[in-house]
């Protein structure tokens, strides 16, 4: 195999590999995001308002609202009024959202068959290609007269808002 076909092969396996963790592991299998993310904020101040929250998270009140409610629709967490200003809901997590949120899945990584030594090398070799490759899209953005927008943008082709992240452009 050519170094494309092995970097196609392990971004497929790493794809699965996580939609296998999500399956195992719940909302709790990736703690950097989504549900997870909240369970594990909530493990370290177990009662918050919404608003602060949101603010913590830097998430959109409709966003957030939506994780909350199929958290709440699990049994993990509660949202009640508060008792000053019943407009602010405070957050809770219950006693099985606290299992969860307490519970350190074992998970065996996909990078456990290396060392830490060459844990290291591999980042160092990884962080190298995403550097050059990262330098090569500027160079080409230059180039080409490209404007890479980000976040939200008019797609004139399709006459409609959509998202872009780094790969909406316009000549």
């Amino acid at each position: 195999m050519d170094l494309m076909e092995q970097f196609t092969r392990i971004a497929w396996l790493l794809h699965r590999y996580n939609l296998h963790n999500r399956i195992a592991h719940g909302p709790m299998s990736d703690t950097h995001r989504g549900q997870g993310r909240i369970l594990k904020l909530l493990k370290l101040q177990p009662e918050i308002s919404q608003k602060e929250l949101g603010y913590l998270l830097d998430m959109r009140p409709q966003s957030l609202g939506e994780l909350l409610f199929k958290l709440e629709k699990n049994s993990y967490i509660t949202r009640t009024p508060s008792e000053k200003d019943r407009r602010i809901m405070i957050i809770k997590l219950t006693i099985e959202g606290e299992k969860l949120a307490n519970e350190e899945p074992d998970i065996d990584t996909p990078f456990s068959c290396l060392n830490e030594e060459e844990q290291n090398i591999l980042s160092s070799y990884l962080t190298r290609i995403v550097e050059s490759m990262e330098k090569q899209f500027e160079e080409f953005k230059k180039e080409q007269g490209f404007n890479w927008k980000g976040g939200y943008g008019f797609d004139p082709r399709f006459m409609k808002f959509g998202r872009f992240g780094d790969f909406g452009c316009y000549k």
